[in-house]
């Protein structure tokens, strides 16, 4: 039998029920990473093979990926997909206990859990 882990429970709760903001979160650091990088738009579409369209529609949030593109994506930027994920994982060092109800009030998923992080030292 599992121990309930209520923080990760509520964590995972959080970024299920706010999916829709994870998705323009992760496009806008793949975005963020993209143009750091000096990558056109159509160089990125051609190194992953999709489309510009496509490519906008997930930096936009619009379109949400699969693991299959996520990897693709990391592939065609040249970076681990841990640059990307680190700010969404629940970090089982730092976080004693995540309150469901702070992460509520604001739906910037990064910023809450970094500013709850920070209060937390």
């Amino acid at each position: 039998m599992y121990d309930i882990n209520l923080e990760t429970l509520m964590a995972n709760q959080y970024l299920f029920n706010h999916k829709k903001q994870f998705n323009i979160e992760v496009g806008m650091k793949i975005k963020e990473i993209r143009t750091n990088k000096k990558m056109p738009k159509k160089e990125m579409a051609f190194q992953t093979l999709m489309s510009p369209t496509y490519i906008t529609q997930i930096e936009n949030g619009i379109n949400g990926i699969t693991l299959n593109k996520f990897i693709i994506i990391c592939n065609a930027l040249q970076i681990h997909p841990k640059e990307i994920l680190d700010d969404f994982l629940f970090d089982y060092n730092t976080n004693e206990d995540i309150l469901y109800d702070e992460l509520q009030q604001d739906k910037n998923i990064v910023e809450n859990i970094k500013n709850y992080l920070k209060n937390k030292k």
